[in-house]
């Protein structure tokens, strides 16, 4: 069940290896922040229809990285729907020209249709979903093209797989992964203004004081990775 976190902006936290989907309600425009593997689909159905939105109303798809767990219900989404579907260049190129490899589908036995990304994004990108304006902030660490959604005059941040709950961060060990740059991202969170909510891509999300877990996050990284930063 999706659970309101603010005015039109909600969250389905997920119970499986399924990432945690986010929903912006902006009227005529409605996004998706993820989609979870694709599994779950009629679950997700249900979960919408109980706030008032249908799969067929979605307009946008905001993807915080190409990884299976986040992007792999898109397939179920745009046979019904005609979504337009953003994702950070440094993935978004691979999968507009045929390569789904960063989808990591092959390493878990499962397959991802090849799609269109529309919304090909870069750092300091804005989209605007009705009224409410969402700034791109690159943070590579997680892979290569992972990015955080930021509502500022909310407070939210999507923190997709870079940063979690209680001191935690995304793995390095994929493709494109890195250490370095995880570190520098989480920093970056950790200094940003106006960030008092995470909804993170997996586990539950940071109710208050998010920049101090940002910060608890990047001190552990630091420290785990022998990075100075």
């Amino acid at each position: 069940m999706f659970e309101t976190i603010a005015p039109n902006i909600h969250v389905l936290v997920s119970r499986s290896f399924d990432s945690n989907i986010g929903l912006i309600d902006g009227g005529k425009q409605k996004a998706l922040i993820d989609t979870g593997t694709g599994m779950y689909h009629s679950f997700l159905e249900g979960s919408l229809l109980k706030v008032g939105v249908t799969i067929e109303s979605i307009t946008d798809i905001l993807l915080t990285h190409s990884h299976i767990d986040h992007i792999g219900g898109v397939a179920n989404i745009i046979r019904e729907a005609s979504p337009k579907v953003h994702l950070h260049k440094a993935e978004a190129d691979l999968i507009n020209a045929g390569d789904m490899r960063l989808t990591l589908a092959d390493t878990f036995g499962a397959e991802v249709p090849r799609m269109k990304i529309e919304g090909v994004l870069q750092e300091g990108s804005m989209i605007s979903i009705g009224n409410i304006k969402i700034d791109v902030l690159h943070t590579p660490g997680h892979s290569s093209g992972s990015v955080c959604y930021h509502i500022k005059e909310k407070g939210i941040v999507f923190t997709g797989d870079t940063m979690f709950s209680g001191g935690s961060f995304g793995r390095v060990d994929f493709p494109t992964g890195n250490p370095r740059e995880i570190v520098e991202s989480l920093k970056r969170l950790s200094e940003l203004d106006d960030f008092n909510t995470a909804l993170p891509g997996h586990m539950a999300p940071v109710r208050v004081s998010a920049t101090r877990s940002a910060l608890s996050s990047y001190q552990m990284a630091r420290n785990w990775f022998n990075v100075d930063i």
